[in-house]
């Protein structure tokens, strides 16, 4: 899904104000990656709103897998990873993706400087 959204979430991370159900936002989602743009590392803040299988990856612009950050099973909770990523990768945008139970949930894309 591309594009711009517009979705209204309440303070229990839950969307409220679009068809969320689309989104699957009702199952987790990736709260903030800074900083953006990275130089040497970025900080993901995430949350799981389901016990569930969970993978929190990163790929780049090809698509191709560059870094896999967690994959665990998680209780409902607020979590944070950091890629501290290899300083050769080249510069460019790259997708940071949560999967909860291999589903792809939500997305991020930050951009290596």
């Amino acid at each position: 899904m591309e594009g711009t959204w517009d979705i209204v979430v309440n303070g229990t991370g839950l969307g409220v104000g679009t068809n969320t159900q689309d989104l699957h936002l009702n199952k987790g989602m990736i709260y903030s990656a800074s900083p953006n743009p990275i130089a040497e590392e970025v900080t993901i803040k995430y949350g799981v709103f389901k016990k569930a299988k969970v993978s929190l990856s990163v790929y780049d612009m090809k698509g191709d897998l560059v870094a896999n950050l967690a994959e665990q099973n998680l209780a409902p909770e607020k979590y944070e990873a950091v890629w501290q990523h290899d300083p050769r990768l080249a510069k460019g945008h790259y997708f940071i993706t949560l999967k909860i139970n291999d589903l792809q949930v939500h997305y991020v894309k930050v951009m290596k400087i």
